[in-house]
């Protein structure tokens, strides 16, 4: 009799750390979204930094990179979690993102809209500005 208890404990916990287990995965992928890229700025024939806003304290980071022959298409992936109300204040981040081949004239996409990705020319707060100071 004893035993079949145990077993039914066991299986309790058993249950309930698999369903933990699925809503944190659950949660962290419903959190862990694609950020938009609103420049590029190109460190050598091979590095790219991107930049994109997100909250305080967000874990941005580059989680794809896929090279054809025109185009760089790149998704810049963030994770941001928050307790509470707060301002809607974004921070700036960028991400490096490391090129198997020189980016020579080829077109950086932004993979989460498609869309082509400004190049920069300055360093930050400056980035498009005519002349770099």
């Amino acid at each position: 009799m004893t035993t079949r208890r145990w077993r039914r404990r066991w299986l309790f916990i058993g249950l309930t750390a698999l369903f933990a287990v699925v809503l944190a995965f659950v949660g962290y992928s419903s959190l862990d979204r694609p950020a938009w890229i609103y420049y590029y700025r190109v460190v050598d024939d091979r590095t790219l930094l991107l930049g994109t806003i997100n909250g305080p304290g967000a874990n941005v980071r580059v989680t794809n990179v896929a090279e054809t022959a025109q185009t760089v298409t790149v998704t810049v992936s963030a994770f941001f979690f928050q307790l509470g109300p707060s301002t809607s204040e974004g921070y700036s981040y960028e991400s490096a993102a490391t090129l198997k081949a020189p980016l020579g004239s080829r077109a950086v996409i932004d993979a989460s809209s498609g869309l082509p990705v400004q190049r920069a020319t300055c360093a930050p707060p400056s980035y498009f500005a005519p002349v770099c100071p």
